[in-house]
């Protein structure tokens, strides 16, 4: 199978990844069949791609008619089976449950056309974790997406334990045509790359926070003025080796080294404020009765750096 031969896409799961993974498939010319178990869910998909359609026409990343041709080529539907049967390549989105995945990739195999690619947008598993009845396992490959994943450039790609070349490469390809940004992940580890990264800084933020070192609104502003800064241009490896770490004295160098290694767990009294806080369940930062005026902000902000860093560019 080629790249050329994908003609029409699938997503299962309507939700907050799979509303987005659509738009990315949908935006860039693919009839795109989305999935869910009920009508309402998919009402609520369709309100959520028109909202985030509406942000890329504000920030003039497209027209009007684009984002109406978008959403046509988008179609709603709850028939699990028509989808499988008639897509070239099928994007998983559902709850981070292996055997409710165990059990929609068992269907899938069992349904899609012998050349259909099966790809998990799976963060906290491995795709072992729930594909070993599926047959084709020279088909499946991993296809992590970041919320919200219709503007984050990047997507982690890795090959299922038996992947092809093939099936990896079609899936490669396919996301740059969607002008999305793949991210080659050679080793299937929990978390992969971006989210072990990730969990490694929230460990710590949530420590200093509950030691009581700053404010959570101070910890991420920090984050945010700092590396936050500088991660659009370099990621930690290579600012250690911009700050000149290569050409320290070498007891400075193994000091460093040893003193950003030597990471701990948060100790129980940490873990216990942790936990109180979300029991308490009143975030930071977020308005639960009306996160969409909550996240408007920052999925704008995110859509101007998208247009500026990824969007292709008008001709003359």
């Amino acid at each position: 199978m080629q790249v050329n031969d994908v003609k029409q896409v699938g997503v299962v799961g309507a939700g907050v990844m799979g509303h987005g993974i659509a738009i990315n498939s949908a935006l860039w010319g693919y009839p795109t069949l989305l999935n869910d178990i009920s009508d309402d869910v998919l009402k609520k998909s369709v309100e959520n791609i028109d909202y985030m359609l509406n942000i890329f026409i504000d920030e003039r990343l497209i027209d009007r008619k684009r984002a109406d041709e978008t959403i046509n080529l988008i179609t709603p539907t709850t028939d699990l089976e028509k989808l499988a049967k008639t897509s070239d390549f099928v994007t998983e989105a559902i709850i981070e449950r292996a055997e409710e995945k165990r059990e929609l990739f068992t269907n899938l195999d069992k349904m899609c056309p012998p050349h259909t690619i099966l790809a998990s947008n799976t963060s906290s598993l491995t795709l072992s974790d729930f594909t070993s009845d599926v047959k084709r396992q020279d088909k499946l490959v991993l296809t992590h997406y970041f919320s919200p994943p219709s503007i984050v450039p990047g997507v982690e790609v890795a090959k299922g334990a038996s992947g092809s070349d093939e099936s990896f490469n079609v899936t490669y390809e396919l996301l740059k045509r969607w002008h999305k940004v793949p991210i080659k992940i050679l080793k299937e580890v929990p978390g992969y790359v971006v989210n072990s990264l990730q969990f490694a800084i929230l460990q710590e933020a949530y420590k200093l926070w509950a030691d009581g070192v700053a404010t959570a609104e101070e910890i991420d502003y920090g984050a945010r003025m700092t590396m936050g800064f500088r991660f659009l241009q370099e990621g930690p490896l290579q600012r250690v080796e911009m700050a000149g770490l290569w050409n320290w004295p070498p007891e400075l160098r193994a000091q460093i080294i040893n003193s950003s290694l030597n990471k701990t767990p948060p100790n129980a009294e940490q873990l216990a404020k942790i936990q109180e806080h979300w029991e308490k369940g009143k975030p930071w930062f977020i308005d639960r009765e009306n996160m969409q005026a909550s996240v408007d902000p920052a999925y704008r902000y995110y859509a101007k750096l998208l247009k500026k860093e990824f969007w292709p560019k008008d001709k003359d």
